[in-house]
């Protein structure tokens, strides 16, 4: 970072103190407290919606994709959400958490848990993403050592700021720093807060992946919001024992992925929200240097990973759970998807995807208490292929998939246009012992191919249980 990033955040320190810059009001109830952001006024504000957290104004934030408001709260949290000719069509997802809207007049009414995220969804209107934070804790005085503290009300042109080891980086709730970070061969790294990362500063040119730790180990991204992103929005290459958890993100353009796990071992993306142009979870193994977007090759075997709690909405072409497509490595193993909420897949994309178009042999996949919401193309689409992303001239494996508590809501659109696949490539290269337990559509019970629409080829073992 240079000097005068250095100065002004200096500048920044000395005039603020924490919270100086927020509003906290106790609620409804002596128990609640709710803490609103105070934005900077150059911020883009969101005209169709209103949103009040237990009677205290919330700002509406509009982004290029879809609009977010965000606060903290202890307990739970009355919502209030006043719109323009608002029709009885509307959901609040995930689905799972059994949230039912009253209405009056104009005003869409319920009440949220501290620490949920959701997705208002209204028939002609755009999805207004509600983030109800927990109220903050572990917060870095700004005059800790290794901490840069981004204080709210103000927006950061930082361009690239880079982290190293023991290291915070921390924005306020209200605070915008437009830019990308980095951190190679760095340990006890954090990024921190509720304020925004706004990848639109690359937006006019030199395209960059909004966050990329590489070798990196012990280190966590939490509670952030990520916006605007030019490219991936975070990265974690060859990587070790890193924690991703209640981070946000609103995607645009095609290859906005929302987290790609490239050659990294015992990684763990928890209770997050994702909204992505492209795959919300890629996990990969290939060497990103030509790209720009690395200093060192990423190109290693991937292992223990785990992505449990999260909601993820893919739009373009994107699949919501993806291994693949590069992964040139001998071995892609032990991945579990967990109790997660796939709120939709649009476009060409697909909800459960295996693309192995390396030499990779991809095994031990578990995806476990999945609930499905939408979907139009591919259910299911694990195969072992050679595409215009892979290299290597060897063809790899899938061994070893478990579909374990899966529900699947299908609508009149799906029927005739939707299918599953599964293949390998040839005799030598297969697709194997693949599980279905307790798989639902609609409702009721898999027990056959066909109910899947599943399409097969060179591949062994595919069992309904």
């Amino acid at each position: 970072m240079n000097k005068k990033i250095l100065t002004f955040i200096t500048f920044s320190l000395l005039a603020f103190s924490n919270y100086a810059t927020q509003k906290t009001i106790f609620g409804m109830s002596p128990d609640t407290i709710i803490v609103t952001y105070n934005y900077p006024r150059i911020c883009p504000q969101n005209n169709d919606f209103k949103l009040k957290a237990n009677g205290q104004e919330v700002f509406v934030y509009q982004t290029s994709a879809e609009p977010f408001a965000a606060f903290s709260g202890s307990g739970t949290v009355h919502i209030e959400v006043e719109t323009a000719k608002p029709n009885q069509n509307i959901g609040i997802s995930p689905k799972k958490l059994g949230i039912v809207p009253k209405f009056d007049g104009n005003k869409i009414i319920f009440d949220l848990p501290s620490g949920t995220n959701v997705a208002l969804v209204i028939e002609s209107k755009p999805i207004l993403f509600i983030y109800a934070n927990k109220i903050a804790e572990n917060i870095p005085l700004p005059s800790d050592k290794g901490v840069y503290y981004f204080h709210a009300g103000q927006v950061y042109e930082v361009g690239e700021l880079r982290l190293k080891d023991n290291e915070t980086l921390y924005i306020e709730g209200g605070a915008v720093i437009r830019g990308c970070v980095r951190a190679t061969s760095a340990k006890n790294v954090r990024i921190g807060g509720f304020g925004v990362l706004d990848g639109g500063y690359y937006s006019k040119g030199g395209n960059r992946r909004t966050i990329v730790f590489e070798d990196c180990k012990n280190s966590i991204i939490e509670d952030i919001t990520i916006i605007e992103p030019t490219s991936w929005m975070i990265v974690l290459g060859i990587s070790q024992n890193i924690t991703v958890r209640n981070v946000k993100e609103i995607g645009t353009v095609s290859s906005t992925d929302g987290c790609d796990i490239v050659g990294s071992k015992k990684i763990r993306i928890e209770n997050c929200i994702f909204r992505n142009g492209d795959d919300c979870i890629a996990v990969k193994s290939l060497d990103l240097r030509s790209h720009g977007s690395a200093t060192l090759d990423f190109t290693s075997d991937v292992e223990d990973v785990e992505i449990t709690g999260c909601t993820f909405v893919s739009y373009i072409g994107g699949t919501a759970l993806e291994i693949g497509h590069e992964l040139r490595t001998s071995s892609i193993r032990n991945i579990r998807f967990t109790n997660c909420d796939i709120l939709g897949v649009h476009g060409f994309g697909g909800i459960f995807g295996i693309h192995n178009a390396d030499h990779a042999t991809v095994s031990d996949v578990l995806y476990e208490n999945i609930r499905v919401e939408h979907y139009y193309n591919k259910l299911i689409d694990l195969k072992v292929i050679k595409s215009m992303w892979g290299k290597d001239q060897e063809r790899g494996q899938i061994r070893n998939v478990v579909f374990r508590n899966i529900d699947v809501t299908k609508s009149i659109y799906n029927s005739g246009y939707s299918m599953s696949l599964i293949g390998g490539y040839d005799s030598t290269h297969t697709t194997e012992n693949i599980l279905f337990e307790n798989f639902r559509l609609n409702g009721m019970k898999v027990t056959n191919a066909d109910q899947l629409e599943l399409y097969v080829k060179q591949a062994k073992e595919i069992k309904f249980n």
